[in-house]
C-alpha cells in the first residue's frame, strides 16, 4: 500500500526535488508552497507524513507543525532547513518533530527515517485501538443509549447519568456555566466532555487557573484560537474560589466581554469551576456578590464519587488503562472482583483525585495482570495516611505548572529559553507544559 506525504516548501526548486525523491520511493505526494493552503489541505486530507521547510516568509515550519499537531497529532513531521542552531533542533524535537534534516540532504537517511516514523505511527495507532477496546467494553452500547459521548463518568449510577444528561442539555449555553464540586473533582475531564458534545474542531476551549489567568494571557490565547479557525471560544476558569481578588473581578469582566475584553470579535463563553457549595463560598467571602450572581445563573453540581457507587470500579479500570498507555506496557491489568467491590464501598473524601492516587500506587506496587485486593487496601491506606502531604504536594505541583506556563508566555513560548531560565532541559519543560 502506498503511503501519502504532504510536502511544504516555499522554494519551488527544492520543493520539486523533495517531490521527486518521495515519488521515486513510491509515495503519493502532495506538494505545496503556501503554509495557509497547506494547513487547509492537511485539515481535509489524510496523510501518513508531513515534510516541511523550517524558514518560510509567512509562517515558520515550527509554527506550521504546531498548528497541524493540534488538528491531527498522530501524523509524524520531518523538518528540513539550510541551517539550524542546536537549541532550535532540540526545541523542535521536544515539540514533536520526528526528524530534522539539514541541506544538502542525506536522501537515504531521510527515507529511512520516513519508514521508521510511519511504522511507529501505525504501531501507536494499533496499540491505542487495542487499549481502547479493553477500556470501553460495552461503551458503544452506552453511547448509543445516551445519544452522546461522555467520559468523565461511566454513567452506571443514576447520579452520574442525571449529571451527564443535564450537562448535555446545557451544552449550548450562551454566556456562563458553573461547575460546583467537592475537592478532588475532575473539572478538566468534565469540560473535555462538554467540548466533545460538539464533535467540531472549531469549538476551542482555553483553561486558566490562578497562576495563568490575566487579561494578556486570555487575549493571546483567543488570537491563537482564531489561527485554528475557531468559531467560538470557551474560557474555563479552574479554582475560582482560590483566585486573587483582582482575578475574580477580571472573571466578571471576561464573562461579560466588556472593558479590556470588548475587542474580542468571536463568540466567547465562560465556565466557572469551584470547589465547595456556592452559597457557602459567598458567605465565607471567597467570591464576591457580582461573581456569586453570575455563577448562580446556570449552576451544575458535580456528583461526588460516593453518590456514584456503580461508576467507581469502572473509573478505576479506566485509570489503569491510562497508566498502561503512559508507561508503554503491553499487558492490560484488571482488578479482581473483591478489589472492585472494595473500591466501590469507599467514601472517597477527596473524590477523583484520591481514587487516581490510589490506583497509581496500586500500579506501582502490583503491576501484574491481576490487581489484588491486598494491593488496593495497602495503597488506599497509604493514600489516606499521606493525604495531607499528598494534597500539599499536589498544590505545589499545580503551582509549578502554572509558574512554568507563565514563564513560557513571557518568553514567547520558546522552550529552550524557558529551560535555560529554570536550569533544566527542554524535555522537562515540554512535559510540564503538556
Amino acid at each position: 500500500m502506498a503511503y501519502s506525504v504532504l510536502i511544504l516548501d516555499d522554494d519551488v526548486d527544492f520543493n520539486s526535488l523533495l517531490t521527486d525523491i518521495f515519488e521515486q520511493a513510491d509515495y503519493i505526494v502532495t506538494s505545496l508552497t503556501d503554509p495557509t493552503e497547506a494547513l487547509e489541505v492537511f485539515r481535509n486530507t489524510d496523510y501518513d507524513l508531513v515534510v516541511t521547510d523550517h524558514k518560510m516568509p509567512d509562517m515558520s515550519g515550527a509554527e506550521f507543525m504546531e498548528l497541524i499537531k493540534h488538528i491531527k497529532p498522530e501524523v509524524p513531521v520531518i523538518m528540513v532547513s539550510g541551517f539550524m542552531e542546536n537549541d532550535t533542533i532540540r526545541s523542535l524535537i521536544s515539540g514533536g518533530v520526528g526528524g530534522v534534516f539539514l541541506k544538502p540532504l542525506n536522501i537515504f537517511s531521510m527515507l529511512d527515517r520516513t519508514v521508521e516514523l510511519i511504522d511507529e505511527a501505525k504501531r501507536l495507532k494499533q496499540n491505542t485501538q487495542s487499549y481502547d477496546v479493553a477500556l470501553n467494553e460495552g461503551a458503544a452500547v452506552e453511547v448509543e443509549a445516551r445519544g452522546f459521548p461522555f467520559g468523565s463518568f461511566p454513567c452506571k449510577s443514576q447520579s452520574s447519568i442525571d449529571f451527564a444528561e443535564r450537562l448535555y442539555n446545557l451544552r449550548n449555553f450562551k454566556s456562563t456555566l458553573s461547575l460546583i464540586g467537592e475537592p478532588g473533582t475532575q473539572f478538566r475531564l468534565i469540560c473535555e466532555d462538554i467540548r466533545n458534545f460538539y464533535e467540531n474542531e472549531k469549538e476551542h476551549f482555553i483553561y486558566l487557573s490562578s497562576g495563568s489567568f490575566d487579561a494578556e494571557q486570555v487575549l493571546s490565547m483567543v488570537e491563537k484560537a482564531k489561527l485554528f479557525k475557531a468559531e467560538r471560544v470557551t474560557c474555563v476558569l479552574l479554582g475560582v474560589e482560590s483566585m486573587t481578588g483582582a482575578q475574580k473581578r477580571l472573571a466578571t469582566v471576561l464573562s461579560k466581554c466588556v472593558g479590556v475584553f470588548e475587542s474580542i470579535d468571536i463568540p466567547l463563553r465562560t465556565i466557572f469551576c469551584a470547589n465547595g457549595d456556592l452559597d457557602a463560598l459567598y458567605d465565607e467571602g471567597r467570591i464576591d456578590e457580582d461573581l456569586y450572581i453570575l455563577m448562580g445563573t446556570a449552576e451544575v453540581c458535580v456528583p461526588a464519587l460516593r453518590d456514584c457507587v456503580l461508576d467507581i470500579a469502572v473509573l478505576a479500570q479506566q485509570m489503569v488503562v491510562d497508566i498502561i498507555r503512559e508507561k508503554g506496557m503491553s499487558t492490560v491489568s484488571r482488578f479482581e472482583a473483591s478489589a472492585r467491590d472494595f473500591l466501590s464501598k469507599q467514601p472517597w473524601d477527596n473524590n477523583y483525585e484520591q481514587l487516581r492516587l490510589t490506583v497509581r500506587q496500586v500500579m506501582e506496587s502490583n503491576p501484574g495482570e491481576v490487581l489484588m485486593l491486598s494491593a488496593v487496601t495497602s495503597a488506599l491506606q497509604s493514600a489516606m495516611l499521606a493525604s495531607p502531604r499528598a494534597r500539599f504536594e499536589a498544590r505545589l505541583s499545580r503551582a509549578r505548572v502554572d509558574y512554568v506556563r507563565a514563564t513560557s508566555i513571557l518568553l514567547g513560548g520558546d522552550k529552550a529559553k524557558v529551560a535555560a531560565f529554570f536550569g533544566t532541559d527542554t524535555t522537562v519543560v515540554g512535559a510540564t507544559l503538556k
